[in-house]
């Protein structure tokens, strides 16, 4: 049988072999390291199966599992450039490793360069309910008690959106990219997940000195970073079935063969023309999702370095492949 590996991440050749000496050393499955050229691969034995283990309720497991790979990747993202690999789509067979690095390794190359060097960190504000209820005290006085509960969950959301969007004022000019998901669901508690480049908690705890008094009083905040970029910038390995080239060939609208920065080009204008955003009543948020992978599925497999992109080259790639993040 195929010895099975969960892929971590990759980081520049030049030091490698230090990192992994530091990543060993954590507790957790044996590990791998394949280089070349200038880039290396990091990998781990495959424990059993996550699905498995939520199948067979062994929480523990599941938790430790998670646990390690949480901690390799941190260290990974603290120890210097490092493009870290989404846990949920990493598992992959040893032979299949030095293929996949090979048949990629410019594109690893760019990406690495672009991405290594960002980390992602929560930032969380806390209050207590009870004073934004007591100010309001009018607004629920003769209410009964479902036309109260509604009361009060709009004033908890109010308080939330009120903070929430302070934060985001805060932040969004000093941060790479803000995170459309928040990292907290609570009645009194509001967050955002940021991209930042490496050692920026500086630049976040300056912005939250800058909130707004009304957006702090009786708030605390959490920092919780740095961590890897997994929400942002991480490699995924997919599929390519047979014939998916042609397809988003197609839905692009492409010519047979195009120079790589035309492709980029091709595709801005596109979305301009898609995005719902843009296109008003007549937009198709389909539409532009369909599109959007159409062009993701194109420019991994093309990479991101100048030179031709032809349509029977990339179609010649089918099967497995890393999926990288997208240029900024």
């Amino acid at each position: 049988m195929a010895e099975k590996l969960t892929l971590l991440g990759f980081a520049p050749a030049e030091g490698a072999a230090a990192l992994a000496a530091r990543l060993a050393a954590l507790p957790g499955p044996g590990l791998r390291l394949v280089t070349l050229g200038g880039i290396a691969a990091f990998a781990q034995e495959t424990a059993p199966p996550l699905k498995a283990l939520l199948l067979a309720r062994d929480r523990a497991s599941l938790l430790a599992a998670l646990a390690t790979l949480q901690r390799r990747l941190e260290a990974a993202c603290m120890a210097g450039p490092f493009l870290p690999a989404d846990p949920g789509a990493a598992t992959l067979t040893a032979a299949e490793l030095p293929a996949l690095l090979a048949a990629q390794q410019a594109a690893l190359t760019a990406a690495l360069a672009r991405h290594g060097a960002t980390q992602q960190w929560d930032v969380i504000l806390r209050w207590p309910p009870e004073p934004v209820l007591a100010a309001q005290r009018e607004r629920f006085a003769g209410l009964g008690r479902a036309a109260l509960a509604e009361a009060v969950a709009a004033a908890l959301a109010e308080a939330r959106a009120f903070r929430l969007g302070a934060l985001r004022a805060a932040l969004r000019d000093v941060v790479l990219e803000i995170a459309e998901a928040s990292p907290v669901a609570e009645d009194a508690a509001a967050g955002l997940t940021l991209l930042v480049p490496s050692g920026g908690e500086a630049v976040i705890e300056a912005a939250l000195g800058r909130l707004p008094p009304e957006a702090t009083a009786g708030a605390s905040a959490d920092l919780r970073g740095p961590l890897p970029p997994l929400g942002f910038a991480a490699v995924r390995l997919a599929e390519v079935p047979a014939g998916a080239v042609e397809r988003a060939w197609h839905l692009l609208g492409l010519p047979e063969a195009l120079p790589s920065e035309d492709l980029t080009r091709h595709w801005r204008g596109l979305a301009t023309r898609l995005h719902p955003d843009r296109a008003g009543p007549a937009a198709d948020p389909a539409r532009f999702a369909e599109a959007a992978a159409a062009y993701r599925l194109v420019r991994s497999l093309a990479g991101s370095g100048a030179g031709e992109v032809q349509r029977a080259t990339l179609a010649a790639r089918a099967g497995r492949h890393l999926l990288l993040p997208e240029a900024a």
